[in-house]
Order: C-alpha cells, then sequence, then structure tokens
C-alpha cells in the first residue's frame, strides 16, 4: 500500500473542516459580478430597453396627470409611474438574466467544479441573489437618472420607497431564473424565460395601465407575480395608499419561486 492510501485511510470524515459561512467568500462574489458585467449583452439590454421606453412612452405622457390634479398645478405627471414601471423592468430583467446564467455554468461544467469545493450549494445560490440585487439596483437608478435628464421627476420622499419596491422585483426574479436555469439545458432556458418576462410585464401592469385590459384580465392580473412589486412602486410614487393585497402578492410570488429554485437545484444535483 502506497503512502498517499495510508494517509488517506487515517483521515477522519468527521474531522473535516467546514468553512465559516458555508464557503461564502467576497473574492467569489466579487467574481460573479464581474462576469455579469463582462456579458454586454445582459447589461446593454438591461439598461437600454428602459431607457427606450422612457423616450416611446413615457415622454408623449408627460403632460398629462397620474392624479386629480392637474400638472400645472403641481400634479404628478402620468410619465412619473411610467418610469417607475421601466426601473421595474429594468431590475426584472437584469435579476432574471443573473439567475438564469446556471443553465450556462451547468453545461460548462462549472457547477460540477463547484460542488467539489466546500461551498455550500445554498450559499451558491444566495450569491446569485446578491448578484441579481446588485445588477438590479443599477438598472432602477440608470432609468431614475434618465427620467431625470428627461425632466420625469416625483417628490423625494415618493421617489425613494418606491425606488426600493422596484429593487425588491430582483429578490423573487433571481430566484425564478435560477429556478429556469436549473430545470431546462442551458439551450432551452432562455428560450423558455425570454417570452415569459414579456408576457409577466403585461400582466403585471407595465407595459399597458391594468384599468384599459378587459375586466376579467385585469382581475386575473392580480394572480401574476409582477403586479403586486408594479402595483406598489406605481402607486408609492403618485402618494396614493398601497393595496394590503399587493404585499401578499409579492411575498407569495417570493416564496414560490424561491422553493421551485431549490427543488430544481436538487433535481439536479441529483442527476450529477
Amino acid at each position: 500500500m502506497s503512502i498517499d492510501s495510508q494517509r488517506r485511510d487515517r483521515i477522519d470524515p468527521t474531522t473535516r473542516r467546514v468553512p465559516p459561512l458555508g464557503g461564502f467568500s467576497w473574492t467569489f462574489l466579487g467574481i460573479e459580478l464581474k462576469r455579469v458585467f463582462r456579458n454586454f449583452s445582459v447589461v446593454g439590454f438591461t439598461l437600454i430597453f428602459p431607457i427606450a421606453m422612457l423616450f416611446a412612452i413615457a415622454l408623449p405622457n408627460k403632460g398629462y396627470s397620474a392624479t386629480d390634479v392637474p400638472v400645472a398645478d403641481g400634479g404628478i405627471s402620468a410619465a412619473v409611474p411610467i418610469m417607475i414601471s421601466m426601473a421595474v423592468y429594468g431590475s426584472m430583467v437584469a435579476a432574471s438574466m443573473t439567475g438564469v446564467s446556471v443553465a450556462a455554468e451547468r453545461a460548462q461544467g462549472w457547477s460540477r467544479q463547484l460542488r467539489l469545493t466546500p461551498l455550500n450549494p445554498l450559499v451558491y445560490m444566495l450569491i446569485k441573489v446578491i448578484t441579481g440585487l446588485a445588477l438590479g439596483a443599477i438598472a432602477v437608478a440608470v432609468t431614475l437618472i434618465a427620467g431625470a435628464i428627461l425632466g420625469i421627476t416625483a417628490p423625494l420622499d415618493h421617489l425613494i420607497p418606491a425606488a426600493l419596491l422596484a429593487w425588491l422585483t430582483a429578490l423573487s426574479m433571481t430566484s425564478l431564473g435560477l429556478a429556469v436555469g436549473y430545470a431546462f439545458p442551458a439551450q432551452n432556458a432562455m428560450r423558455y424565460l425570454g417570452p415569459l418576462l414579456p408576457i409577466l410585464s403585461f400582466m403585471g401592469g407595465l407595459f399597458v395601465p391594468l384599468a384599459l385590459l378587459p375586466e376579467g384580465l385585469q382581475t386575473a392580473a392580480t394572480f401574476t407575480p409582477l403586479w403586486g412589486i408594479a402595483d406598489l412602486s406605481q402607486k408609492a410614487i403618485i402618494g396614493a395608499p398601497l393595496d394590503p393585497m399587493a404585499w401578499v402578492n409579492l411575498f407569495a410570488w417570493f416564496i414560490v419561486f424561491t422553493g421551485l429554485a431549490v427543488l430544481m437545484f436538487r433535481r439536479d444535483t441529483k442527476r450529477v
């Protein structure tokens, strides 16, 4: 028997040191952030599309009021809730694209390599969520800055809570991206997620006010994943009372998507 074999025989598995925080590392988080920001297609679409929508939709409605008070008398422009809707959309795209990137990592063998390290799989998913939150924050900030440059403004005490709510979109949408990324191969993950995002956005009231939809669609929309966060952020930025059911919708879908992500991850590890 070789010396190396003898050493392995003497190793007690119970003495293996588990790294603190499940192997969480700022270095690894930094690597993840760099990988995302080097993907110009994700960053470009995340930042450019919401700004383009400001020009196409928000500016033409700048003279109309979103409340009963006319814009000329100090009312809030109808372009303001459109602006925050585009911030929600940017945060959603940024986060979901970050999460679904695990599909490509699985195909490249990166996920299998990570399982050979002491990194806890749940910590790996947490790092993905943090990365999605970082990119989502940038998407929200860039959209609101672009809106301010275009003269689309709101009171600061309305803008800050609305921006934070728009940023929260990244939580559940990163989980959705992770669930899709673990459920499907790399070549199919974006094929399913890509068409899903515009549908969710439309039903959530990001592209068209729900009041313009038929009554049946309005009712159905309140059960879709983006309705809660869209309703909360749009009402927060104009100073309207927040709907408690929108909070229920927000947290319910966060739990559903997070549960799906964990379930798909466990199914994926069983196949490897």
